[in-house]
């Protein structure tokens, strides 16, 4: 069976972004023979559409050719795909104007024949690397199961190693596809590649890497296309999550995250910097009164510790930095303010868990995480004190 195990990777931006598209179209023509099918052989034409497959047309064939208009996108080919018989498919990559001629023998090896398009042929080649690969998986993957039933210890292992290099492999055949077709929309299936059981093979954080140069590489060729929107949307998901990968790795010698931001001067103010003072760190919102009046009271432990050890690095988690600098300077904050204006995607915001604002952490002098969130100013310069 031919199945598309790397489907339902877009969000709801995409959709949204083909629905916008939509009064917009030109289309593509399919003529599909299902050699040896039976009678009244049910063909269903479906769009690639957020997580799940839009139904664009259905014919019925008997074995005779079945020509189909579909409706694409006028600048970026669009992911379309023909099920029929028992669940098979065949995936294609299908722009403006394209006359795609698909043939399948059901009576021989039941592999689709593409023609008339340069990167619906580059499909076939993908879908069969895939299907090649999760065949594998699963085989090999019912074996271990089986080996651990028996108790074959020694097979498990060897399974297991099995099953690791082929993954491995399966990951290296497709960098290296990805490398040798950079200007092709076909490597996508290739980044979101998966096993039957979900399993992904880009995994890691820094997989980022190789998404963000596949982004770059095809917004050159289709800065129209709704699909980039999503693979955008996962760069910056993986770009933050490795950022806080280093950043947590950092923490190992200085015990605490780090954070480097600039200030009202444009100057970058690391956090880290400080180890050797009390410090506290605080998240804050510019804009809400409230937390502005909380500055005037921590200005009072400023003054008084200062000059013993206390500094004051305080985050405002405002995307409007000119907003958050004008209430910096209206208000005189003496300590270190900084602003990060990814406000509730801040990375250093994710690294000290910041669920409410604002929120504190009071540092020791060896690094240490003394506390979280003293509002109360006596409990807190009980804490100075002890700490100093």
């Amino acid at each position: 069976m031919r199945r598309a195990y790397w489907i339902g990777i877009f969000s709801l931006p995409l959709f949204a972004a083909l629905i916008t598209t939509c009064g917009n179209r030109d289309t593509a023509r399919i003529d599909f023979t299902v050699k040896g099918a039976p009678d009244s052989t049910e063909v269903v034409v479906s769009r690639l559409a957020m997580n799940e497959m839009q139904v664009l047309d259905t014919v019925y064939t008997s074995g005779e050719r079945v020509t189909c208009e579909v409706p694409v996108i006028p600048d970026s080919p669009e992911f379309i795909y023909l099920y029929y018989g028992n669940g098979e498919n065949v995936p294609l990559l299908l722009q403006n104007r394209d006359r795609v001629s698909v043939t399948v023998d059901l009576a021989g090896s039941g592999k689709a024949v593409v023609e008339g398009s340069e990167e619906s042929v580059l499909m076939q080649e993908v879908d069969s690397v895939i299907r090649a690969f999760n065949a594998e998986f699963d085989r090999l993957s019912a074996e271990l199961a089986d080996a651990g039933e028996r108790g074959e210890q020694a097979e498990v292992t060897r399974l297991k190693r099995e099953l690791g290099s082929l993954y491995v492999k399966c990951k290296q055949n497709a960098i290296k596809y990805v490398i040798s077709h950079p200007k092709s929309m076909s490597v996508i299936p290739m980044l979101y590649l998966k096993t039957s059981g979900g399993l992904p093979v880009f995994s890691q954080a820094t997989d980022a890497i190789l998404m963000e140069k596949v982004y770059d590489s095809l917004k050159t060729v289709y800065p129209a296309s709704p699909y980039l929107v999503s693979l955008a949307d996962e760069v910056s998901l993986r770009l933050n999550a490795m950022e806080i990968q280093n950043r947590m790795a950092a923490a190992e010698t200085v015990d605490f995250p780090e954070i480097v931001l600039n200030d009202v001067n444009g100057q970058q103010q690391s956090l880290t910097a400080l180890k050797g003072k009390v410090i506290i760190l605080m998240f804050w919102d510019a804009s809400n009164v409230e937390q502005r009046v909380y500055n005037t009271d921590l200005k009072i432990l400023y003054e008084r510790y200062h000059d013993r050890g206390l500094e004051v690095y305080q985050v405002g988690l405002n995307s409007d930095k000119t907003a958050w600098a004008m209430q910096v300077k209206e208000q005189g904050l003496p300590w270190i303010s900084v602003c990060d204006p990814a406000a509730g995607a801040s990375v250093g915001a994710m690294l000290y868990n910041v669920t409410q604002l604002p929120s504190m952490y009071v540092i020791s002098r060896d690094g240490s995480i003394q506390s979280r969130d003293v509002f109360d100013m006596r409990m807190l310069e009980n804490e100075i004190r002890r700490l100093l």
